[in-house]
């Protein structure tokens, strides 16, 4: 090392901002271990260090813009080819030597050359003992598509109930082949018409739903009315002579009635001509729509889809027609044919003949609200079928006491079959002619016939929960279980079970506790699993297990701990000693506070956990670490039974939480972005406890906490997160070219579970830990991911490819665009999984414009309105509602990238924009008051969003992460290094 003399240099340090290459850590500051620590915390992709006797140099492999005032080591600039700490006028230059660093220091320059160093290799000092290697995972091909065992279930009595209605004639098979074959014939000829098929088992002579024929009917049921509203008229009678001042009303009445009566002739024909000139392929109600072919998908799930009632329109001419007759003479043309056929029907069931009277008895409305006129005479079943009708049915409107006697026929009618143990029959009178479907089930399982009891129970989708018991009850597990997890009906099908079959029901529960641990619920299983004595050491391995994870979860397991086995408490003083004086704990007190004040019952041993831990929380409390109300801060010093603090401390002396949320804030919070990390961040989610679980790419996934602290690592390619509810576990993503690899990260047990490889398109962003919804194609499936990605539910011929899909707790969003047709957007409603609404997707109102859509279904126009001078306003447009909020400082693009970015949710618009300065601008506006609440300033990245609840994470893949909790209007940053 040179030095020379400097007294001539004006500037001997660098100040503001610079592009700094490199820094330099002076041995007389930085011992050999604290120089290692800055060059990791410093270190960059392609960087190089190396050693000198005064120093460790650490060279960048790019420039790096930097505020050198806030640096810990000496920032380097490039000066020629060689590194400066000083910004060196081209005079100050020529007067030093050739080297590759100058170190100003006051009027010295030392003068290094790099062959003198001892090159550094950080990657050394890393400990990477503790990591697990894995195999690399082969992705050469993608597992085969789950392939569920079709399994249709039966829905005609003959077959559920053993074929005890006698056998099929073959004519009746000969028909059947032939309207089967019809279909099919039809299809290949016209692969655009759908085939509907019909589910109802009583039929009428009533006119098929054909344009034209409608039409003819119609027309002639018209005529029939002018016929008969004339007929007064023309009988044939000479006309009364009146006197002239009378004459002209009758002739006024009848034109009246003529055009009436032509006008709505006029309509009806207007309507079945738009009808042909328009055909349109109707979209089959229910959870799954029928395919264009008759023939089914080549796979079913093994459980049938959930049903939805049918949103039924009735026809406007049907509705018309209706109204009508219902008030005009024409209700005695078909009125006449239908009492004829009722008086058969009554003397049937009078004179005994209950083979035939069953065939011709007509179904009742079963409580439906919109049951529709049939006009057409019944005729006789060819056999007993119950119907899966499940919207508005057409029968005959009875008078209110005609119903009731019927109700009483039909009810001495099974009275009497029931005597007589013909089963089969006395089902079909509960189920097809009374429409009291529980009571039929419940029927058969008195008489022993739990399995067609759940085959029905399946057909009708009756609740989850008695489908699990009478598929438990007839050992068929597989099912009930496949059931159980898709509805999450566990709960209720124990308690119906416990009574009666304890044993099944222990059986079940065992079933759920699992469940539940790998959904990560571990405490919610310890509670259910508790009842097994045979199966608490289990549960006291879960507790441990709970206890290890720390945190929140540490805190629920101590005070379960103490409800369960108080006894074991004693061993836990020292460490709630630790707990209660630990000033840095603070979170783990007011989490256990929390998890106390959740628990119901009062004992001795909860009661010496919170005498034990009170006083320190009350302290929390005072300094702002705590997070109670007051009234749950009395409620706890309660709980300690501690009589002496009850008098010492005042009601009034409690201290309040000081929580303002975001929307409250006094003026617009200003933040600022955190500095340059160096680990790329993919994807990242909030956990309990001021955790992180951050996708890493092919470096895997980390949990961090909030100093950007690494706890512990998941060897896995990780570049999408799938969290689940509960937080505890987690999915992570890695796409390999048209295929996704797919590991489980249990955060409790720090383990990590290849499920393999799957094909999609779409899929949800967080699951109950069980259940995932996935999409490909026309096809949306919930698989279960602990068992090989069986599929639970699905729909395989939607009305278009899935394009998109918004999710949280209680919702699914997904929207499905189908060519040439436009786009639709589908909303089911979780757990049940039931559809809630399917509307097309509007047409755009601003053609400059885009849409988005949120969880609930819920379309915004967007569109950016410039002005001359001022700055441009983002206009936002909901259900009739426009809002515009102003964009101060925006800039349309960078690179001819666009950047702006909204994302909606339930209170809150947060929008993310270019600006000024190669800086990105996100603003926080809450919804109800329009007020723009917090600003972010972000470095101009390509910057992702997750938003959790009240938590926001947004983050770079220049490791930068930032955490805001608008209910404490908080924000947290870490540079991840």
């Amino acid at each position: 090392m040179l030095e020379h003399d400097a007294a001539l240099i004006r500037r001997p340090v660098l100040t503001g901002h610079q592009q700094i290459e490199g820094l330099w850590f002076p041995a007389e500051r930085f011992d050999e271990s604290e120089r290692a620590r800055q060059i990791l915390d410093h270190w960059q992709t392609g960087a190089r260090a190396c050693r000198f006797d005064d120093g460790d140099l650490l060279r960048f492999r790019q420039p790096v813009s930097v505020q050198c005032d806030a640096l810990v080591g000496w920032p380097l600039i490039r000066q020629g080819h060689t590194l400066c700490s000083a910004p060196l006028t081209p005079q100050e230059v020529a007067r030093l030597p050739a080297a590759d660093v100058w170190l100003v220091r006051g009027s010295h320059v030392s003068a290094l050359q790099l062959r003198d160093a001892i090159t550094l290799a950080p990657g050394e000092w890393i400990d990477v003992g503790t990591y697990t290697l894995l195999d690399t995972f082969d992705c050469s091909s993608a597992l085969p598509e789950p392939a569920p065992e079709p399994r249709a279930v039966p829905t005609d009595v003959r077959e559920i109930l053993g074929g005890a209605l006698g056998p099929v004639s073959p004519e009746r098979e000969g028909v059947m082949r032939a309207l089967l074959e019809r279909p099919r014939t039809a299809a290949k000829s016209q692969p655009d018409q759908p085939v509907k098929p019909s589910n109802s088992a009583w039929k009428s002579t009533e006119v098929p739903s054909w344009p034209w024929l409608k039409l003819g009917v119609t027309f002639l049921v018209l005529v029939a009315l002018f016929w008969m509203a004339t007929q007064g008229q023309s009988n044939g009678l000479p006309p009364t002579p009146v006197a002239p001042e009378h004459s002209a009303p009758s002739d006024i009445g009848a034109v009246v009635l003529g055009t009436v009566i032509g006008s709505v002739l006029f309509t009806l024909l207007l309507m079945g001509v738009r009808k042909l000139l328009r055909p349109v392929e109707p979209i089959l109600p229910g959870a799954a729509r029928s395919s264009r072919a008759s023939t089914p998908p080549p796979t079913k799930p093994p459980i049938a889809p959930r049903a939805r009632p049918v949103r039924h329109k009735t026809a406007v001419w049907r509705r018309l027609l209706t109204r009508l007759t219902q008030h005009s003479r024409l209700s005695a043309l078909y009125g006449r044919r239908q009492a004829d056929y009722m008086r058969r029907m009554l003397a049937m069931f009078e004179n005994g003949d209950l083979e035939e009277a069953l065939r011709h008895a007509i179904p009742l409305g079963g409580g439906q609200d919109s049951v529709e006129q049939a006009f057409g005479t019944p005729q006789r079943r060819q056999e007993l079928a119950i119907s899966q009708n499940q919207g508005p049915s057409r029968s005959m409107l009875f008078e209110e006491d005609l119903e009731s006697h019927l109700r009483k026929i039909y009810r001495q009618t099974f009275e009497r079959l029931d005597r007589e143990l013909r089963i089969e029959e006395a089902v079909f009178v509960l189920a097809e002619l009374l429409k009291d479907r529980q009571e039929a089930l419940d029927y058969l399982e008195k008489h022993g016939r739990q399995q067609q009891a759940a085959d029905l129970a399946l057909a009708w989708d009756m609740p989850a929960a008695m489908i699990v018991r009478l598929l438990s009850l007839t050992g068929n597990w597989e099912r009930a279980l496949q059931v159980a997890r898709r509805d999450d009906a566990f709960a209720d099908a124990v308690l119906m079970l416990q009574e009666k079959w304890p044993a099944n029901a222990d059986a079940l529960r065992l079933e759920w506790a699992k469940a539940l641990v790998e959904k990560g619920l571990w405490l919610q299983a310890v509670e259910v699993i508790w009842s097994l004595p045979a199966e608490r050491e289990q549960a006291t391995q879960w507790l441990l297990n709970a206890e290890a994870a720390g945190g929140r979860l540490a805190m629920g397991a101590l005070v379960k701990r103490a409800v369960l086995l108080p006894d074991t408490l004693v061993a836990y003083g020292a460490w709630i000693e630790q707990l209660r004086d630990d000033p840095q704990r603070s979170a783990e007190r007011a989490a256990l506070a929390e998890a106390l004040l959740q628990q119901k019952s009062e004992t001795n041993a909860l009661a010496w956990l919170a005498g034990a831990t009170v006083h320190a929380i009350i302290a929390d409390q005072a300094c702002d670490h705590g997070r109670l109300t007051r009234d749950q801060l009395k409620a706890l010093i309660k709980m300690s039974k501690d009589k002496l603090l009850q008098a010492d401390l005042p009601e009034q002396a409690l201290p309040r939480a000081a929580r303002v949320p975001l929307e409250r804030v006094a003026s617009a919070l200003e933040w600022e972005a955190p500095d340059r990390g160096n680990l790329p961040i993919f994807d990242a989610v909030p956990l309990e406890d001021a955790r992180y679980l951050v996708a890493l790419g092919e470096a895997g996934a980390l949990v961090i906490d909030a100093a950007g602290k690494t706890l512990f690592h998941f060897p896995v390619p990780a570049q999408t997160i799938v969290l689940a509810h509960g937080r505890q576990v987690a999915l992570a993503l890695a796409k390999r070219d048209n295929v996704w690899r797919i590991s489980k990260l249990d955060l409790v047990n720090r383990t990590v579970k290849d499920l393999g490889v799957l094909i999609l398109d779409v899929f949800a962003r967080s699951f109950d830990g069980t259940a995932w919804t996935i999409g490909r194609g026309q096809q949306l499936r919930v698989v279960d991911v602990d068992r090989g990605f069986e599929t639970l539910w699905q729909v395989s011929d939607l009305p278009g490819q899935i394009v998109s899909m918004k999710d949280d707790v209680q919702n699914e969003c997904l929207l499905l665009s189908e060519p040439g047709v436009g786009c639709q957007l589908w909303r089911y409603r979780l757990p049940e999984r039931r559809l809630q609404s399917r509307e097309p997707l509007p047409e755009a109102i601003f053609p400059e414009g885009f849409q988005l859509f949120d969880r609930f279904g819920v379309v915004i126009d967007v569109r950016l309105q410039y002005q001359d001078e001022d700055d441009p306003i983002l206009v936002l447009e909901q259900r009739g509602s426009r809002k515009g909020y102003r964009l101060p400082g925006h800039v349309d693009a960078f690179a001819n990238e666009p950047l702006l970015h909204v994302f909606p949710v339930e209170h809150w618009f947060v929008i993310g924009y270019g600006a000024e300065d190669q800086q990105s601008r996100w603003r926080f506006i809450h919804r109800t008051s329009d007020q723009v609440c917090a600003s972010l300033q972000w470095p101009l990245q390509n910057v992702q969003v997750r938003y959790l609840g009240a938590d926001w994470l947004l983050f770079d893949q220049q490791g930068r992460l930032s955490h805001i909790n608008v209910d404490e209007a908080s924000q947290c940053n870490i540079s991840l290094n």
